[in-house]
């Protein structure tokens, strides 16, 4: 289980360095610079998370016969890769010629950082090998007490500063544009946590143990675990600016058929009312597209509702527009909603004397558009109008007025004329 977990992360570390690799021979030459570095900090960080799990760390001690080797591999790989991500962000964050001062810098201390502790771990004694309690057994030797506290310290304390380093790139203006790339550093910031809480907690053991505290599991197996926990969110915070924005087209493309279908429905029962008109103006699908793309049916379904309204338009009859406003009024409608449920009215009236009386109309002259996929944008404006007669003809609004005016015009013709 410890093996597959290393194993797999360092999988992943080393997927995320080819994807990089193949961005940064294809990338044009002022892109390289910002890419260059991602893949050294994956060669130094695959190689690292690999050596801790014991199948392969135990069995390249064996091959050896070093005790203990792999630990000193891992540790001078993790340094490598500190030293590395730093780089990368303070070329990101500064000019060439500023981020080459601080650069050189990092680079000159971390290596000295790891030509120390290759001094320190050959001049211990280390006599078993100890691969996956490595600090809890030599918490207190001589040469490997140092080695360890400069390691977790110089290794945290890297860290931690890659935290503020890509969370302060998140926020700057260079930024701004990129919504995506903010994203990804600050996932890798959060995924860098982990790695911070390893060092914290393996430095705390070491030292405790100094003063007689049991933390042997801390670094042994609590700090271990929380290492690679952090290596999704850094693959993913490393490579989602380049596949995060297809996400927001997949994502408008599902909350666009969500609206279509949620329109589709809505226009239903007005359409069904319709349909009697003239049931051979309904479209007849030509291809599989018309067939099955709901943007295509509702584009025609806009169409045909619209020309049976043209064969039922009629003079406006004042009761009705009065009854109709006096019910948007009490159910306090804007002008908008009080306009779709007057035209409900009176298409409702126009269904029910068509109804009585069995009259046709002739055929009006069709507006068909040629091209059905223009449905959510040339005819945006007429199909939301549509929908809101669709839901005002179904409310139980228009159903009063029609007999509040009913009775009204009942009232009118049942009074004495002079």
């Amino acid at each position: 289980m410890v093996d597959g977990i290393f194993i797999v992360a360092a999988l992943g570390i080393a997927a995320l360095g080819l994807y990089k690799y193949q961005a940064l021979r294809h990338a044009p030459a002022d892109r390289k610079p910002a890419i260059r570095p991602v893949c050294v900090s994956c060669l130094f960080a695959a190689p690292a998370v690999l050596l801790a799990a014991p199948a392969v760390g135990v069995n390249l001690d064996g091959i050896t016969d070093v005790h203990s080797l792999s630990i000193l591999l891992g540790f001078c790989f993790a340094l490598g890769f500190v030293c590395s991500v730093q780089t990368m962000l303070v070329y990101w964050l500064h000019p060439p010629a500023a981020a080459w001062k601080t650069s050189r810098w990092l680079v000159l201390t971390y290596t000295s950082v790891a030509a120390t502790i290759i001094v320190l771990f050959f001049l211990g004694d280390r006599p078993a090998e100890h691969h996956l309690d490595f600090a809890a057994a030599y918490a207190r030797a001589p040469y490997l007490a140092p080695l360890l506290v400069l390691y977790f310290l110089s290794y945290a304390v890297g860290v931690a500063n890659v935290v503020r380093l890509c969370w302060q790139w998140s926020h700057h203006p260079e930024t701004a544009d990129r919504p995506w790339l903010r994203r990804g550093l600050r996932l890798t910031a959060v995924g860098i946590l982990f790695p911070v809480a390893y060092g914290v907690i393996s430095l705390a053991a070491v030292i405790g143990s100094w003063f007689g505290a049991e933390l042997d599991s801390w670094s042994s197996e609590i700090a271990p675990a929380l290492s690679v926990l952090g290596v999704p969110l850094v693959i993913v915070g490393n490579s989602i600016a380049a596949w995060g924005p297809g996400l927001s087209s997949v994502w408008g493309r599902v909350t666009h058929l969500g609206a279509d279908l949620r329109d589709y429905r809505a226009l239903a029962d007005l359409w069904r009312a319709l349909r009697s008109v003239e049931p051979e103006m309904v479209h007849t699908p030509g291809s599989l597209a018309d067939r099955f793309s709901l943007r295509r049916r509702l584009f025609w379904r806009v169409i045909e509702i619209n020309d049976w309204l043209h064969q039922l338009s009629s003079q406006r009859d004042a009761n009705l527009t009065a009854a109709a406003r006096q019910q948007a009024h009490q159910a306090d409608l804007d002008d908008v909603q009080t306009a779709a449920l007057e035209e409900a009215v009176h298409l409702k009236t126009a269904l029910l004397a068509r109804t009585a009386g069995g009259s046709h109309a002739d055929h009006p002259n069709q507006t068909h558009a040629d091209d059905a996929d223009d449905a959510g944008h040339a005819f945006a404006g007429e199909r939301r109008r549509l929908v809101l007669i669709a839901r005002a003809f179904t409310s139980p609004l228009s159903d009063e007025a029609v007999l509040a005016a009913a009775q009204t015009t009942q009232s009118v013709r049942a009074q004495p004329h002079p």
